[in-house]
């Protein structure tokens, strides 16, 4: 893997360049993603369980506080085990689905805890579940810091491939190249293509399927 992504031109760009220590620490940090999932899914069920035996117990002699509880805690449970579910489709990276551009799109703004004004990218295309992780990884990078962080897209089609265009009224973080380094390479692994531009842009080009 290259620690880089390539510019409007076709270069390597070094204008953001990737910091490889801190990739790679993270990098070490996520190899033990596919084990903690497991360990924590062991965790979960046990405590569904436990709370199933306790709504039992609750119905035949519970007051109405400790219902209260127990069904706050079932929601916390849920919460949980949703958060689980997604931490564990990232790493079945293998796994490929048709999912709406658009969808994409959506998923990696809210991740990203960015909005996203402009077109709606239209048409299907073939992904991992990481595709929406990076793509949130590099908006969350080029949207800058503080509240209220927005990014503009505008989306186009040529012919089979879908191009998308994120930009960002504010100056992105130092860790932009970071980002870019590890979405051009998820992308690159869906047959697509990042690249950075002027006036903090991302340019994103995509193959469509159906």
């Amino acid at each position: 893997m290259k620690l880089e992504h390539l510019d409007e031109a076709g270069q390597v760009c070094t204008q953001h360049p990737a910091n490889a220590d801190r990739i790679l620490t993270f990098a070490a940090i996520g190899a033990r993603a596919a084990g903690f999932n497991h360990d924590v899914a062991s965790k979960l069920q046990g405590m569904m369980m436990a709370l199933d035996e306790l709504d039992e117990l609750l119905e035949r002699a519970g007051t109405t506080e400790l219902r209260r509880a127990a069904e706050t805690a079932r929601g916390a449970l849920d919460e949980a085990h949703a958060l689980l579910s997604a931490s564990r489709a990232l790493t079945r990276t293998s796994t490929r689905t048709t999912a709406q551009l658009r969808d994409i799109v959506t998923v990696a703004c809210e991740r990203a805890g960015v909005s996203a004004r402009g077109d709606a990218p239209q048409g299907q295309v073939a992904v991992t579940p990481l595709l929406a992780q990076a793509l949130g990884l590099a908006i969350e990078a080029l949207a800058g810091t503080g509240s209220d962080r927005v990014v503009e897209v505008r989306a186009s089609r040529e012919g089979d491939r879908a191009t998308l265009v994120f930009a960002s009224p504010v100056a992105p973080t130092t860790t932009l190249g970071d980002a870019l380094a590890l979405a051009s390479f998820v992308i690159a692994h869906a047959n697509g293509e990042l690249r950075c531009g002027r006036d903090h842009r991302l340019h994103v080009r995509l193959p469509l399927v159906g």
